[in-house]
């Protein structure tokens, strides 16, 4: 089923400060996911692979990575709108191109401003940027952003939803109690499904419900794959993973 608006923010937002490698050369994890060439201007198909990892239906016209393709494509279907949605993507004039030239996710409407989670940016709201971050834009009473497309999100209860708090107290408890003790055990089978899905553990301890020491090791492979070293790799989950895992393999994840 098609992710909700606040499962799709959750997913961008555990993207930020993803940078490209090696930095200023375009070259970033979204391409592949999106099926567009890697090493090119990247806004839009940071959108595109969100979409396409939580499984929301890609308006036509909007599988692309140039901007004025996507903003013609919410419009040709009849969903650009003057006033802005969390999830939606705003669509940033530049006069310079004559044209739209940038594109992000609205994360929260305040006001006459927008906080978004932006691709292909930095710190300072470039279109040529290095990285994921986040920003604030003016859309109303004055700035640059002409219109705001909607996707086609679903409704809210989609996916099964992992609270930290329970995985992080079974990975505490059911690693020093006895072999095959639970806590939680229908949240932590849902965490060692995605587990399985990457590789990670075999199917033998993939159904058990106990997150014991062979399910942290495989957490800690996980967390190593997304770059995390030290004690931020030590198998006990963390948000930012947790949720990058959820966002994956159709689960939500709540503090």
């Amino acid at each position: 089923m098609s992710a909700t608006v606040q499962q799709l923010l959750t997913w961008a937002a555990a993207q930020i400060k993803t940078v490209e490698k090696p930095l200023e050369s375009n070259r970033q994890p979204y391409a592949a996911r999106a099926g567009h060439a890697n090493g090119q201007p990247w806004c839009a198909t940071f959108l595109v692979a969100g979409w396409k990892i939580n499984g929301v239906p890609l308006v036509p016209g909007t599988d692309t990575a140039f901007t004025p393709t996507m903003q013609n494509g919410f419009k040709n279907a009849g969903r650009l709108h003057t006033v802005p949605r969390p999830g939606d993507v705003g669509h940033v004039f530049y006069a310079d191109l004559g044209r739209i030239g940038h594109v992000f996710f609205v994360e929260k409407v305040e006001g006459d401003f927008v906080k978004t989670i932006e691709g292909n940016t930095n710190q300072d709201g470039s279109r040529t940027g290095v990285g994921v971050f986040r920003h604030r834009r003016r859309w109303r009473n004055g700035g640059n952003i002409r219109g705001f497309g909607r996707p086609m999100y679903g409704a809210a209860a989609s996916r099964p939803t992992v609270k930290l708090s329970h995985i992080v107290e079974a990975s505490h408890s059911n690693a020093i109690g006895p072999q095959g003790a639970t806590s939680h055990p229908a949240e932590v089978r849902i965490v060692e499904a995605a587990l399985l899905a990457e590789g990670l553990l075999s199917a033998t301890f993939a159904k058990d419900g106990s997150f014991g020491t062979t399910t942290i090791a495989a957490y800690g492979q996980w967390q190593r794959r997304l770059g995390f070293t030290g004690k931020d790799a030590d198998g006990i989950p963390g948000l930012e993973t947790l949720t990058r895992l959820g966002s994956r393999h159709g689960f939500n994840v709540v503090p």
